[in-house]
């Protein structure tokens, strides 16, 4: 298999002579990298008891006791599921199907038809909390391997969760969905997703990761089953979601998001995240093409093209992207990994979309930056934090609760397909 440092020639001060010379380089390297992401997913995250581990350290060492996240889980079983569809990889087929059954038999909760939030190692119940979030990537993971495996129990597993996501977790009143329940869905007073996010009843990132699973039910209902009877009720949930993100989340200037809400969709934060602003970008974009209406796709195109314009405020001198500016107006310098594989698809969106130069520009420098510095080109995975960071705050993990190939493995996928499409466009 090639090697990703023979190609590691840096593609930014390229395009301007040769575009399809540079956009057929790019789609080549991220083949090279998408190879060597299932390589390793395939080989160290599968565990001994038919599992997969829930954490493994920066230097690949696994660590069996860790607890097992819903987010790992339904993450891996999307990426395998996509990967296998995209590649015929039979190893990627092969972990698919055991992240399917993981899903189903260690974290769906048979009383509630939901899934529960985390699991020990032997995989029993730690925390039965319902989270909106989890419940979304639970649909995203579950139709990607339908569509895969042609699975129509996957299938109609999605599509019970949706059920029960538009009847308990949705707000009547505001609109929109809340962030979480209890074990029996009840309310609960504290819904954070995470220790570093606000207790807020609604979140963008919520919203955004509802948007992305409904859009991937729609897509797989209209592959598998276009006759369905529930076929309407998801095109309509899509339409709610694509249109309460684009009127309450979306900025008035369109050039950021706002990131946690009261009820009544109040803004109770200031924080302006990089990387979610560039990946709502294009998966705002991603929904109005599978609803496919003027306005949707109007509306979608200003919104891509406002957020991602906003998004290279925060470019690195490296080529990267920052992390976020805080409250308190602080800009986190940190290249976080997943920030720049949302930002390398969200610019070549931008660009597919209006075809400024200045997109082009951003997503090579992003992946020249990724190739340079977030890449662990020993080891297989990438690094939590890009080299060149300071490591202090946090312990690097190449797997974990939320260190999984979703972003990694779908940015290569994306950039293929928008390659592909830039080329066949392209004088």
């Amino acid at each position: 298999m090639t090697d990703l440092n023979e190609l590691a020639s840096p593609l930014a001060g390229q395009h301007a002579g040769d575009l399809q010379g540079a956009l057929t380089q790019l789609e080549a390297e991220a083949r090279v990298e998408l190879n060597r992401i299932c390589a390793w997913w395939t080989t160290q995250a599968p565990a001994p008891d038919s599992g997969f581990y829930g954490e493994i350290s920066e230097a690949g060492v696994p660590d069996p006791e860790a607890p097992r996240s819903i987010i790992l889980i339904t993450r891996l079983l999307w990426f395998f599921s996509s990967a296998f569809e995209a590649t015929q990889h039979e190893a990627c087929g092969r972990q698919a199907d055991r992240a399917y059954r993981v899903l189903l038999d260690q974290f769906l909760d048979p009383k509630t038809q939901t899934f529960i939030w985390m699991v020990s190692a032997g995989g029993k119940p730690l925390n039965a909390r319902k989270q909106t979030y989890a419940q979304a990537f639970g649909i995203y993971a579950l139709a990607a391997y339908a569509r895969a495996k042609q699975s129509p129990a996957a299938l109609a597993c999605a599509l019970k969760i949706f059920e029960q996501v538009q009847t308990h977790f949705m707000d009547p009143i505001h609109g929109g969905w809340l962030e979480a329940l209890g074990p029996n869905l009840e309310p609960i007073d504290d819904v954070r997703l995470s220790a570093r996010d606000q207790n807020s009843p609604k979140s963008m990132n919520t919203h955004l990761h509802i948007l992305e699973a409904y859009t991937a039910l729609y897509e797989t209902l209209g592959h598998l089953e276009p006759d369905h009877p529930r076929f309407a009720a998801v095109r309509s949930a899509l339409e709610t979601a694509f249109d309460i993100f684009n009127q309450h989340i979306v900025s008035p200037s369109k050039d950021r998001l706002g990131l946690f809400f009261d009820l009544d969709w109040t803004s109770q934060s200031s924080v302006r995240s990089f990387g979610h602003d560039i990946e709502a970008s294009w998966l705002l974009y991603e929904a109005a093409l599978s609803l496919d209406t003027q306005t949707i796709l109007r509306d979608a195109k200003q919104a891509a093209l406002g957020l991602a314009d906003g998004a290279r405020q925060g470019l690195s001198e490296h080529g990267g992207l920052y992390e976020e500016v805080g409250q308190d107006g602080h800009l986190s310098r940190l290249h976080v990994w997943w920030i720049q594989a949302e930002a390398l698809v969200g610019f070549l969106n931008a660009y597919a979309i209006n075809r400024d130069p200045l997109f082009l520009t951003s997503a090579f420098d992003v992946w020249d930056f990724i190739k340079a510095n977030q890449i662990d080109t020993q080891g297989g995975e990438w690094f939590e934090l890009a080299r060149l960071d300071d490591q202090t705050p946090k312990a690097g993990l190449m797997a974990g609760p939320w260190k999984c190939p979703y972003h990694t493995g779908r940015a290569m996928m994306e950039t293929i397909r928008l390659c592909q499409t830039l080329r066949a466009t392209t004088p």
